[in-house]
């Protein structure tokens, strides 16, 4: 009997550019400046509609339907809240991180972005 088990990279069928905006301070003149340097790389996932359960998790959003998906990535893919995704020429912005249940074992990282018009 052969038993084919699919690994979670198997599922990610879509690709996105995640952009990170990194801060830094400098000073001039005795005055302190924050710049910010913007860091791009691309990353296969898998990016989905929300379920009933979703929504009862961010219901504090407005037009939640239409603007709001769910990403999933890597367990190891660094990616927080204030990141921006580039997806089919729109821009998203990560607004949450679903926390797993089981902290010592993690399949996958789950995050809620919402389109930036």
């Amino acid at each position: 009997m052969l038993i084919y088990t699919k690994m979670i990279q198997d599922f990610f069928i879509n690709e996105i550019t995640i952009k990170k905006r990194n801060s830094k301070v400098i000073y001039e003149d005795w005055i302190s400046k924050e710049e910010f340097v913007e860091k791009c790389r691309e990353v296969k996932c898998r990016i989905s509609n929300l379920s009933y359960r979703d929504l009862a998790l961010i219901q504090w959003i407005d037009d939640i339907q239409r603007t709001v998906k769910k990403l999933y990535t890597n367990p190891d893919e660094d990616i927080s809240p204030k990141d921006y995704i580039i997806r089919e020429w729109k821009e998203y912005q990560v607004i949450a991180e679903y926390k797993p249940q089981d902290k010592d074992w993690v399949h996958h990282k789950k995050f809620f972005i919402k389109l930036v018009e």
